[in-house]
């Protein structure tokens, strides 16, 4: 790539770039727009723009790089051998090695031929919905214009080495950031040592980081929401939707707003790996791997800044680093060479107040320059917005909950970290355990219990889960060893199995882990996370006794640089501890009224609390007696009985009905959960996010019912494998809602086995809204034709069904004895598809209903269709035939067909084409056709008020003898 080169002619000037934080995506550009842009570069800037941005074309052309290469091969410009390596790659599955290929081959070329040959081809690419990052990509590009030109000029001229005087500071900074990173700590339970650590360079486990800002819905449990949402986001980055970027890209690539990118923030919920990552950006840094541009990395955690007062830059830089005392001004004459990292902002007690974009926030001061005093809020916002050391990086870690606070603040690049992939996840599990047959064995048993496998996303969850199963899995061969179902059953043998290592070292154990608990409680009503000394002492727990041992099972110290500060070794433990505590501790009397306070609680904070207080209440409990002694029979009486009336209670809110479901899973009463599940009849999720989780313990709920009376999961955007999850029910119910589910060809094929069970209800199938094509509605014949379908009405609204398909449609329907509703609005037919329509009206036995509302069948559609309503055979009492591009000649073949029919009730016409010319037909229909009810004329414009005036008339002239008719109009 050709360093500052000078611009020859114009640069194309794009629009001004939104702040991308507070406004999310860019507006999509015309191909026009983008295109205009791209020929307005020169091929040199054409060729380092490329470059910039090959790291997202690589994920962005997977789909489409054999069909690009094809016609680059195909106008000549690239040879037939690298065409045929691309296509081997393509042909066994290496798409991504295949797109990196012919992204290389193109830059190689001596000329810009190729280059601008692929771009066109990718601008006529971004509307596949295959190629969803390309459009924001080309988007970008557009929008940037000559913004673009100038980042890649001042990236190139950042690569200039440390200067004389500052190479030994440098040297001995990266020596010691080397020696306090290379290793990863981790707890153990049991065993000679409590604290083992690792080579990170051995045990670190990539991450999926997706670059973009999801909302946080703040009234939910930040780890709930994110699970439910990490399966959605799986989809999304294996379907291309979505761009993942890696730990060396997060400066100085294309990534970000702006590609200098010097103000980054990195959300992910608590122990999905944020301090880990940064733990690996610094040593990869300290080990000349990554990021050359930084002479200097300094990291800050917040919960050790909590302890400041007013303090200025230079002075927190030397409490961490003493030895640049020497060096310090002359590092901080040159802020481009500089990163700061600051982790978990959302452990920072005081809340930084960003200045807006129009620079009014009264109550914040600004610190000018790193020696002046002022509070450690002040100085991090002033650095991130560039008051002071103008042109430094900074890089913030944050859980999701706290993400509104950095929206006033300009953030280059937003990131978030997903967590652990499928691969990954299996991983970990070889990794942790001693040989790879245990691993194997533990990762099947999880694997196969969906509430466990899903809590794997979190790399924290991965370690809980790993540690509390490793006992199960060592014992000898041939006990029988039970093993956690539920996360109450989990964490109870995480606690036992930590008890029984310390019964004999410390026999208050079990009153230090209440007192603990009680602490913990606090911390969660008060949403603390991070204790202080004081907080021990309040609780009656000394720091001393974290030395014995036992506390080190729990809590996890940061030596601050003022003081020590404690945390739960995850948020998930505190909230265990603090159930178990509640448990024991509560007068049964005092049950039901602690647990509709904690539900109360609308920001989420106690749902998982909530899950584990119902948990305690199984057998399972009894594990934990010999050290805490016999509970209470009222207390778990006082459980269910609350859990059972909470889901017979009619829930608005229905995040909180799906907690009161995971409470029941929990409780694994199976009397109480047949109990309530047979009486109630309907199952109403509609627009609520669904996990495969959340549809697994629907499954096991519901699955001892006979019948379900409405299942209604519309717009709740599930996946395939969520839909897999609810197989055990799906045909239990009478009527079925799946409206824009984005279900997919497999989850076409998981409702087609449903239906063609010998046991199947599904009388009302809604599939509207779900794009599944010719394709997927041919893969559903078989089960609608199947003679165990006894569905009564069909809904394939806005499907983008064509005529291709419709053939084969009605003729699967044709010997369906039981269809009566069959709604195929809003999709793309046309006259061509009429005749099957017609076959269909006039051979089923049972077809009532027909919509075919927003089609295309025009006048030509309509004189073959009645044909039908004229025939004796024809059974239809209702047609739906708004917006079809109707004239008056349609009416003038409908009121023929009509005007003998002594069933017909329901005919829709709104938003057609009919004037004045139409009355005469509109009357004789109206009048002839003697059974029918309503007509729908609303929205035909041409038709004058005086004619409408005339219609309404003679509604009222037959309402003695029809009483039920209703002219719309």
């Amino acid at each position: 790539m050709e360093s500052g080169t000078r611009h020859r002619g114009p640069l194309p000037q794009g629009p001004p770039l939104r702040d991308t934080c507070s406004s999310g995506a860019l507006s999509p550009a015309s191909d026009g727009e983008v295109r205009h842009t791209l020929t307005s570069y020169d091929d040199t800037d054409l060729r380092r723009i490329t470059a910039l941005y090959q790291p997202r074309l690589q994920q962005a052309m997977t789909e489409i790089c054999s069909t690009v290469s094809a016609i680059l091969h195909q106008k000549k410009l690239i040879t037939e051998t690298e065409h045929q390596e691309m296509k081997r790659l393509h042909d066994i599955h290496q798409k991504m090695a295949s797109s990196e290929f012919l992204c290389k081959v193109v830059l190689e070329k001596e000329d810009a031929r190729a280059g601008r040959a692929m771009w066109e081809e990718l601008i006529n690419f971004q509307h596949n919905p295959q190629c969803q990052k390309l459009k924001s990509i080309l988007s970008e590009i557009h929008a940037k214009g000559s913004v673009l030109l100038e980042e890649i000029t001042l990236k190139a001229l950042e690569s200039e080495g440390v200067q004389e005087d500052l190479k030994e500071a440098h040297r001995f900074h990266k020596k010691t950031l080397r020696d306090r990173n290379q290793k990863l700590v981790m707890n153990s339970i049991g065993g000679r040592e409590k604290v083992q650590s690792f080579l990170l360079e051995d045990h670190y486990t990539d991450l999926v980081v997706i670059s973009s800002l999801r909302e946080m819905r703040v009234v939910e449990h930040e780890l709930l929401v994110r699970g439910r949402d990490h399966e959605r986001w799986r989809q999304q980055v294996i379907k291309k939707e979505l761009e993942t970027l890696k730990h060396h890209q997060i400066f100085r690539s294309c990534f970000g707003i702006e590609s200098r990118s010097t103000s980054v923030a990195i959300s992910g919920v608590a122990g999905i790996g944020k301090t880990t990552l940064l733990q690996k950006i610094v040593y990869d840094w300290a080990m000349d791997k990554i990021y050359p541009q930084f002479h200097f990395i300094f990291h800050f955690k917040f919960r050790d800044l909590n302890s400041y007062g007013s303090t200025n830059i230079r002075t927190l830089i030397l409490d961490c680093y003493p030895y640049l005392g020497r060096d310090l001004d002359m590092i901080l004459q040159d802020p481009s060479n500089l990163l700061f990292i600051f982790d978990g902002l959302d452990e920072f007690r005081t809340s930084i107040s960003f200045i807006d974009s129009s620079g009014c926030n009264p109550g914040v001061s600004l610190c000018p320059d790193p020696v002046t005093l002022c509070p450690i809020a002040d100085i991090v916002r002033c650095l991130i917005q560039g008051k002071v050391l103008n042109g430094s990086s900074v890089l913030i870690t944050t859980r999701p909950t706290v993400l509104k606070s950095l929206k006033k603040s300009v953030i280059h690049l937003h990131a978030e970290i997903l967590g652990f992939s499928a691969e990954q996840r299996k991983q970990y599990f070889l990794n942790f355990y001693d040989t790879e047959v245990i691993g194997e064995e533990a990762f099947r048993y999880v694997e196969q219990n969906d509430i466990l496998y899903t809590m794997c996303y979190n790399p924290s969850y991965c370690w809980i889960i790993c540690c509390s199963l490793q006992h199960t899995f060592k014992e000898a061969a041939g006990e029988h060893l039970q093993r956690p179902r539920t996360i109450t059953e989990l964490f109870s043998n995480y606690i036992y199995n930590i008890l029984q290592n310390h019964t004999r070292e410390q026999s208050n154990s079990q009153d230090v882990l209440l007192r603990l608990g009680d602490m913990a409680y606090q911390g969660i009503s008060e949403r603390v996370i991070v204790f202080s000394e004081s907080h021990l002492q309040e609780h009656s727990l000394q720091p001393s006794q974290f030395l014995s041992g036992f506390l080190m099972e729990f809590l996890q110290t940061e030596h601050s640089l003022q003081r020590e500060a404690y945390s739960f070794f995850h948020l998930t433990v505190q909230e265990f501890i603090a159930a178990l505590t509640r448990f024991i501790c509560t007068p049964p009397d005092k049950v039901t009224q602690l647990l509709d306070r904690a539900s109360s609680i609308k920001d989420g904070k106690f749902e998982i609390f909530l899950r584990f207080f119902a948990g305690l209440s199984c057998p399972w409990y009894q594990k934990l007696e010999p050290f805490f002694g016999e509970l209470p029979h009222a207390t778990t009486c006082r459980v269910i009985d609350w859990v059972g009336k909470r889901l017979l209670k009619k829930m608005r809110n229905k995040r909180k009905l799906l907690n009161a479901f995971h409470c029941l899973y929990e409780c694994q009463n199976k009397g109480l959960t047949q109990a309530i599940v047979t009486k109630i009849r309907n199952i109403n999720f509609s627009k609520t996010s669904l996990s495969p989780v959340d549809c697994y313990l629907l499954a096991w709920a519901f699955e001892l019912c006979e019948l379900i009376g409405i299942l209604n999961l519309q717009y709740c955007q599930i996946t395939a494998e969520s839909l897999r999850r609810l197989v055990p029910v799906l045909h239990k119910c009478s009527e079925l809602w799946l409206l824009n589910v984005n279900m997919g060809d497999e989850g076409i094929n998981i409702l087609s086995q449903a239906l063609r069970r010998p046991d199947c209800r599904i009388q009302k199938l809604v599939l509207g809204s779900n794009q599944i094509g010719d394709l997927g509605v041919k893969r559903m014949l078989e089960a609608l034709r199947h003679p165990n379908c006894k569905i009564k009405s069909l809904r394939l609204w806005d499907n983008s069904l064509t005529d291709a398909c419709a053939e084969e449609l009605c003729a699967a329907l044709k010997d369906n004895t039981s269809l009566l509703k069959l709604d195929l609005s809003r999709n793309a037919f046309t006259a061509q598809s009429v005749s099957s329509f017609v076959h269909l009206i006039l051979t089923s036995k049972s077809l009532q209903d027909l919509q075919l509302d927003r089609n295309r069948l025009e006048d030509s559609g309509i004189q073959l269709l009645s044909g039908a309503l004229r025939n004796p055979m024809c059974k239809l009492q209702r047609l739906g035939l708004r917006e079809n591009n109707l004239t008056d000649l349609s009416l003038q073949y409908l009121s023929i067909a009509l005007s003998s029919n002594k069933i017909f009730k329901y005919l829709g016409l709104s938003k057609n084409n009919f004037t004045n010319l139409s009355l005469p037909f509109l009357t004789e229909l109206i009048r002839n056709c003697s059974h029918l009810r309503v007509i729908t004329l609303f929205g035909n414009e041409q038709l004058s008020q005086q004619v409408k005036n005339e219609l309404r008339a003679l509604n009222r002239e037959l309402q003695p003898s029809r009483p039920k008719l209703k002219v719309e109009i």
